[in-house]
């Protein structure tokens, strides 16, 4: 079976009852029965038809476009298939980029498509220099990582490889200016992040972040220590939609809040002097 509309997503759901309540008058019936087909029909696309990119994907698309110029550098961070790579060629495409992938497989695959336009390393990153071994989910590379993860839910095959380990610093030229970064690995970002500190310091790049429950807890990643690192470097926290709708960052009380409660897992972090 097809489906030619795509699923709704609850920001798209939520204008339709906005538009439905602008009538002068609307029985309450009409407006509950709505609202619970809405939500099912939300719930079947979640289930049915797994759309392969949730909000944060065209909200990070939204962000690119707004803070790259054309000739901006750009760092992606465990690059998988090449998405956000994608986005950033076209936002930037006389930019310096630099993409990073440890799985052997996938990084043959990006060098293949973007070995011209982008420096890649197959390589994973965090905050010292050496050799790790490094789980690779088989049947969803997307959770890979130096720590393995579990799932109540499914059993997955893995298979254990030896990566190299590199500090993001050591790879990039002291002279060359970073303007976004953008991590994603499975919980060890703020370890990737002590390995970026010269960079962070230097040229206050935008950073775009994973960062939840059932990774960061592998490598003692709290919200706490997140937030005071970004804190002294001088960032200010906050969500990709907040950002695009101008809305202040987070203090930390809120930024922890919304990592215990499980709010978001897909963070931004933008110097403090930047003008929103």
């Amino acid at each position: 079976m097809k489906f030619l509309c795509a699923p709704l997503s609850p920001v798209q759901l939520n204008a339709l009852f906005l538009q439905l309540m602008k009538r002068k008058y609307v029985p309450q019936v009409v407006t509950t029965v709505a609202k619970k087909m809405a939500y099912r029909f939300y719930r079947f696309t979640e289930k049915v038809l797994q759309p392969p990119f949730d909000r944060y994907d065209f909200e990070t698309f939204d962000v690119l476009k707004r803070v790259l110029r054309k000739d901006s550098n750009c760092i992606d961070i465990g690059a998988h298939k090449g998405e956000i790579l994608e986005a950033i060629l076209k936002a930037a495409p006389a930019g310096r980029h630099m993409g990073f992938e440890p799985i052997p497989y996938l990084f043959s695959q990006l060098q293949k498509k973007y070995g011209s336009r982008v420096q890649l390393f197959n390589t994973a990153l965090s905050s010292e220099a050496g050799e790790a071994e490094f789980t690779v989910f088989k049947d969803r590379p997307a959770v890979s990582g130096l720590k393995e993860r579990s799932f109540e839910d499914a059993n997955y095959d893995t298979e254990k490889i030896q990566v190299k380990l590199e500090r993001l610093e050591d790879l990039v030229p002291a002279n060359q200016p970073v303007h976004l970064v953008k991590i994603d690995v499975e919980g060890a970002e703020l370890e990737v992040l002590k390995g970026a500190r010269r960079i962070l310091q230097q040229h206050k790049p935008v950073v775009l972040f994973e960062f939840g429950k059932g990774g960061s807890d592998l490598y003692g990643a709290t919200p706490e220590l997140m937030f005071d690192f970004f804190d002294g470097l001088g960032y200010t926290l906050t969500l990709q939609q907040y950002f695009l709708k101008g809305y202040p960052g987070f203090n930390r009380h809120e930024f922890i809040g919304q990592f215990e409660k499980g709010y978001n897992y897909f963070f931004m972090a933008y110097a403090a002097e930047r003008t929103v």
